[in-house]
């Protein structure tokens, strides 16, 4: 059976709980090997697509597959580049433990077979994709002294284009970067059967960012609520953009209510999921006292109990929410924001990502509010 290895995004316990929600999603049968730093290695039981798959994730740079070569020698490798590229110039990349030795020794040997070769230096995987690396098949990378294959890489550009080329966005109040909100999407667990008849809801929409990523993995039934008149603006502005770019023809509905009131404007379990980053609170800078930090988590502590009040009225027996709670760093502490004992009294239970993760903190160097992700369910007693 194949052995594919996932090249994990920078917060790598948040890419492999992805990759194992939506595997499960889609009945994908794997098996776990060990794990080699930023690479999660799977035995994939089933039919799998690479391509597929890569296309629906948020937090995965690259997917490899093992070639399952002898050896790791020159000769051996050129063999495969001279076999896979036939005819013309074969342009390769190699990357891992001493890469660049071995590539010069494989470029040395095609050239004694009168093959035109170019060795690319795989900066990145922008150079992979400009240089159509995984089309010809020869992204080559070593990992565990064994010869890997690029079977497919993240769409970056389109990443990018959502995050920078959309009409309207707001970074006073904080940018939900687009691979982390297919993230929170795919963290969900929402089968591929369902996916088009579900209701997910995002309450705190800001400018789209969820709700964009929900349109482009092919969700229908999308409601979008913010207490900003900008906010839905902005939104409405990104949808139309978005559904321009990609010749997509369903239209979310977005209007305008507080989270803490959506029982006035939504039906009684009437949704499926909800999935948002909420307000997070002001923008830190950096000089803020532990009281003022203290403060501002007892606020959010209030709206986000409050706002559990309404999801309990207008989610489903069984509704999934996918919540981020913000953690301020105060020196070399992170403060919490104390909630999840009065969200459970509301009637809600968390679920826990595996065995050993309760929750995902995700947090950049540097970065002054962590978002901590909670997968909770609405009990049904």
């Amino acid at each position: 059976m194949p052995v594919f290895a996932f090249q994990l995004g920078h917060q790598p316990h948040i890419s492999r709980a992805e990759i194992f929600s939506v595997l499960n999603v889609y009945t994908i049968v794997y098996k776990i090997l060990p794990d080699y730093g930023q690479f999660l290695f799977l035995e994939i039981k089933a039919a799998f697509s690479p391509i597929k798959f890569i296309k629906i994730l948020g937090g995965t740079i690259k997917i490899i597959e093992n070639l399952e070569l002898p050896d790791l020698k020159e000769n051996t490798i050129a063999d495969y580049l001279n076999t896979t590229i036939p005819a013309g110039k074969i342009n390769f990349s190699i990357s891992g433990l001493n890469a660049e030795r071995l590539a010069i020794a494989v470029k040395k040997k095609l050239k004694e077979h009168d093959r035109t070769v170019r060795y690319i230096t795989p900066k990145n995987t922008a150079t992979i994709l400009h240089n159509d690396l995984v089309k010809t098949e020869s992204d080559i990378t070593i990992v565990y002294n064994s010869v890997y294959i690029t079977r497919a890489i993240q769409p970056i550009e389109e990443f990018s284009e959502r995050d920078y080329g959309r009409p309207q966005s707001d970074a006073k109040s904080g940018m939900l970067p687009p691979k982390l909100a297919r993230i929170l999407i795919n963290l969900a667990y929402i089968s591929e059967t369902k996916q088009k008849q579900v209701t997910i809801l995002d309450p705190f929409c800001g400018s789209g960012t969820i709700l964009l990523e929900a349109l482009d993995l092919g969700y229908e039934n999308i409601f979008g609520s913010d207490i900003s008149t900008q906010a839905i603006a902005d939104t409405k502005k990104n949808i139309d953009w978005l559904k321009k770019q990609k010749n997509i023809f369903v239209s979310p509905k977005i209007f305008l209510a507080s989270a803490t009131d959506l029982q006035t404007t939504l039906p009684h379990k009437s949704i499926d999921a909800i999935i948002t980053e909420p307000y997070l609170g002001k923008p830190l800078r950096g000089h803020e006292t532990k009281p003022y930090l203290m403060t501002q988590t007892q606020e959010l502590k209030e709206l986000y109990t409050q706002t559990f009040g309404s999801f309990q009225k207008i989610l489903k027996p069984d509704g999934i929410v996918i919540f981020v709670i913000p953690e301020f760093k105060f020196k070399n502490d992170w403060i919490t924001v104390d909630c999840l004992s009065m969200i459970k009294k509301i009637g809600f239970q968390i679920i826990p990502f595996s065995k050993n993760e309760e929750s995902l903190f995700y947090a950049r160097p540097g970065q002054l509010v962590g978002r901590r992700i909670w997968k909770l369910k609405k009990s049904t007693a």
